[in-house]
């Protein structure tokens, strides 16, 4: 599962302050303060709105790597059914 700790090094990644990042995800700077030193948890929610987030931002960015690779590869698989590539 991930921590805090690793939810502040994504949101750094994607180059954005706590309060970009919350803003982006409908929450207060404060709000992933906590989640980020551990005082909340990093709950499911959180780890699926970073994953669109980074998706998002890939996009708009031009720039793939940004998204996990995880999403990277649905993003692929997704493009593939679309182009009705039978081999997806």
């Amino acid at each position: 599962m991930m921590t805090g700790e690793d939810l502040a090094k994504a949101r750094k990644a994607l180059g954005l302050t706590q309060a970009q990042f919350g803003e982006r995800l409908g929450m207060g700077r404060r709000s992933i303060a906590d989640i980020e030193t551990g005082t909340s948890p990093v709950r499911l929610i959180h780890i699926l709105a970073l994953e669109r987030l980074a998706l998002t931002l890939a996009i708009e960015r031009a720039e793939p790597m940004l998204a996990p690779a995880g999403i990277r590869r649905e993003a692929l698989d997704l493009a593939a059914l679309i182009r009705g590539d039978a081999s997806a």
